[in-house]
């Protein structure tokens, strides 16, 4: 099988091209919408991407068509009047097929373009509401006739506006206010308060950290943590294949998410794909064994099942799972979609951790970040990844603190 990728200003433009390329059969695995690498790129129009397969032998197939129907010809010849009628009835057939194929292969085209309208009208609407909010916060573009008449508790209601609806705790926003007040004695503007967080926050996000690695010559052992549904097994084969691919780290799997449906599987497909080995482990005491016998691996990565924090013998299983592996690295996953409450929970029962670093994962479906600047400021540990979408190994990157910050305060550059 043939698996590319397409992109184009539109589906429209993208699925024109796999067309051309790969033929009405082509098969579409996935549709996103990506950027242009470097800055000139984050300010243009997300482009929209298509990765589409065809089977290998789809060309053999087609070319064995013609052959198929010289030999319906010459039997139709052979056996009379009979067989033609039996032909001509096969090529009605045929003409008939072709034509409702015609017909959906319409209806398919107008559909795409009714959902790229609608996507193009959302789009639309949500660049207004940013450039609208953009402009309220944006370094230069406050109406200097407004700030004139602004007071300074004007403007501090203002930046404790912005950052109430980037979801941040009060009592981060009261500690802020705080501090800022401390740099900035007469503001001007509220772009003064801006500037002066922006600094703040980026030395409280501090500098991530990715897996530290054992210098002994032994295997780095990593363990994931986490609740159910934050994306665990996907981001552990995105840093495996990282790793793999681009580092030449020789790398095992160990995975005791025997819970969940279907997880073992996902874990094998990946580690297929990558020519990694795999152990299933059901108890705690199996662990051992298992990372003995990957003594000749540079990185094992430990795949845990998603627990909930109110079920109390499924979580005292988990912590007898990690004081038996003595895992070198934690990294606790947690999902940008996280409500402030059900955070503070979860951060609260994973305490019984002495150290470990915090990954985000679904960081392009959350609104706002802030989650991650209420983890971090609560657990005081260290960031170090961030995902974004589904995608292997691409959508994983360490944690951008500029960006991060950049969105929590609305700026727009």
């Amino acid at each position: 099988m043939r698996i590319r990728r397409y992109t184009g200003k539109d589906v429209q433009e993208a699925m024109l091209k796999v067309k051309m390329d790969l033929g009405s059969e082509a098969v579409i695995l996935s549709t996103r919408k990506v950027r242009k690498k470097g800055f000139l790129g984050f300010l243009k129009k997300p482009l929209t991407e298509v990765l589409a397969a065809i089977d290998d032998d789809y060309g053999s197939k087609s070319n064995d068509k013609p052959a198929a129907s010289v030999k319906m010809r010459n039997t139709a010849v052979l056996s009379g009047q009979k067989a033609n009628g039996s032909v001509q009835d096969e090529n009605d057939r045929v003409s008939a097929l072709e034509s409702k194929i015609k017909q959906m292969e319409s209806m398919i085209n107008r559909i795409y373009a009714d959902v790229s309208k609608g996507k193009t009208q959302q789009e639309q609407k949500e660049n207004e509401k940013a450039h609208n909010a953009a402009e309220t916060v944006r370094p230069g573009t406050v109406n200097t006739q407004q700030t004139a008449s602004q007071t300074s508790a004007d403007m501090y209601k203002t930046f404790a506006r912005v950052l109430a609806e980037s979801e941040i705790e009060p009592v981060i926003i009261d500690r802020m206010l705080e501090k800022i007040k401390q740099l900035v004695k007469n503001p001007s503007s509220v772009n003064d308060l801006f500037s002066a967080a922006r600094k703040i926050l980026v030395n409280i996000l501090g500098e991530p950290q990715t897996i530290s690695f054992r210098e002994d010559g032994k295997p780095t052992v990593v363990i994931f943590l986490g609740p159910t549904g934050v994306g665990k097994t996907t981001t552990l084969a995105k840093i495996a294949a990282d790793y793999s691919l681009n580092h030449e780290k020789k790398i095992g799997f160990i995975t005791a998410d025997t819970y969940r449906i279907a997880a073992v599987e996902q874990l094998k497909t990946y580690a297929e794909i990558l020519n990694i080995p795999i152990s299933v482990i059901y108890t705690p005491q199996e662990i051992k064994e298992a990372i003995a016998n990957y003594s000749d691996k540079d990185l094992i990565l430990i795949d845990t099942a998603g627990r909930s924090h109110k079920n109390a013998e499924q979580f005292a299983e988990l912590k007898m799972l990690v004081a038996s592996a003595q895992a070198d690295d934690v990294f606790l996953v947690l999902s940008c979609n996280l409500g402030r409450t059900a955070c503070k929970e979860i951060i609260n029962h994973y305490n019984f951790i002495n150290n470990y670093k915090l990954l985000f994962t679904k960081l392009d479906e959350a609104p706002v970040p802030g989650i991650i600047l209420n983890a971090r400021y609560a657990t005081g540990k260290r960031l170090s990844y961030t995902t974004a979408g589904q995608s292997v190994p691409d959508d994983i990157e360490v944690a951008n603190v500029e960006n991060i910050v950049k969105s929590i305060l609305r700026i727009n550059e």
